[in-house]
């Protein structure tokens, strides 16, 4: 059975994340957020998930 991600986890990866995007700084911020992107997909079964996770951070941008 996969393990799934606690919410405590999912804090540490977002404070994580956070910081190292503050480390890239402004000019490299897309580059390293697609970067991780693509490291992380690399550890996906298939496309997928991926599809589904850009349509629900897309959906989530659109919430006031």
């Amino acid at each position: 059975m996969k393990r799934q991600i606690t919410e405590a986890e999912l804090e540490q990866a977002f404070e994580r994340i956070a910081q190292a995007v503050d480390r890239a700084g402004k000019e490299h911020e897309a580059d390293f957020l697609a970067k991780l992107c693509l490291a992380l997909a690399t550890q996906l079964p298939s496309i997928d998930p991926i599809t589904e996770a850009i349509r629900a951070a897309e959906e989530d941008l659109k919430k006031p």
